[in-house]
């Protein structure tokens, strides 16, 4: 099927955003809003992992928007970081709807970050039915220690390379020592600091802009009843961070029930980014796959 792609720009609290919109001839109800990870990317995506996305899902009748939050890419502004991106999406959604007037319901894809603010909003706007979020970024040093200690020292012990390393001097063995200790001293601080009594339901649903991101992905995920597709990469500590942190907090664990379904891939040779042609055609595939299986809600009816 044919696509027209159709270049504009929208407004964000007196800012210009800019965005390609992906309208098959014939539309699907409910399309797909890429958004963009933070830092230096736009919403080509890396190695045009977004605009290959919204080609193939578009063929497929799927209608896709990618966009520049504020001060990223070629949109104005300030960037304000991926936790307080309400309002862009909220404006991208509007005008995104306003392009496929046929579109029914909205599917949200990001990866690191973008995926991070996903879990914070998506249970804010009506339209949005199910989420695609891949190697969510945590910000968790506990978790993030730990993993690094698991997963990146012990398996370096086990290289060759390593032990040629120890035995020319040519190791630096503080690096390794601070990030044990660390982990060990947080762990010890969590045991020994006295229970902090929980927050009142009522103030637990709400987001809070001032509460920590990971507490806000957690809440934000506890309130999406839609579905939920996870792209997770084997080769991302970010990745593995993520589980460390959901494997050892109740809460979260609860959270992840949360949704109408959750299916997960693990691509055990990508890397955070997706960055190879392989990892990219896999993502794609198995979204395309997902959005063909997950009936929409207004298909369901």
């Amino acid at each position: 099927m044919s696509a027209r792609e159709i270049p504009s720009v929208f407004d964000c609290a007196g800012d210009a955003l800019v965005s390609v919109t992906h309208v098959p001839d014939t539309v699907k109800t409910r399309g797909v809003l890429a958004i963009v990870a933070g830092g230096p990317q736009y919403r080509g995506g890396v190695g045009r992992l977004q605009v290959k996305l919204a080609r193939e899902l578009a063929a497929a009748g799927t209608p896709v928007m990618r966009f520049d939050y504020r001060g990223l890419g070629d949109s104005e502004g300030a960037f304000r970081g991926f936790a307080d991106v309400e309002a862009d999406l909220r404006a991208a959604l509007a005008h995104f709807r306003s392009l496929v007037p046929g579109m029914q319901e909205v599917v949200l894809w990001g990866g690191c970050d973008a995926a991070s603010a996903i879990l914070i909003n998506a249970w804010k706007f009506p339209e949005v039915t199910g989420i695609m979020v891949g190697n969510p970024w945590m910000d968790n040093e506990d978790a993030g220690n730990a993993v690094t200690v698991k997963h990146h020292y012990s398996r370096r012990i086990r290289e060759k390379e390593f032990w040629l390393k120890v035995l020319r001097l040519e190791f630096n063995p503080l690096p390794a020592l601070a990030t044990v200790a660390r982990m060990v001293f947080t762990r010890l601080k969590k045991k020994l600091a006295p229970a902090r009594p929980q927050p009142a339901a009522a103030a637990a649903a709400q987001d809070d802009p001032a509460a920590p991101a990971v507490a806000r992905m957690r809440a934000g995920l506890a309130r999406f009843k839609g579905d939920m597709l996870m792209l997770m990469s084997g080769q991302s500590l970010v990745s593995m961070e993520f589980d460390e942190v959901v494997a050892a907090d109740a809460d979260w664990q609860q959270a992840m029930r949360a949704p109408r379904s959750v299916t997960r891939h693990d691509l055990p040779d990508a890397d955070q980014t997706y960055s190879t042609l392989a990892a990219r055609n896999q993502v794609i595939a198995l979204a395309r796959a997902w959005l063909l299986d997950t009936p929409a809600s207004a298909d369901s009816r």
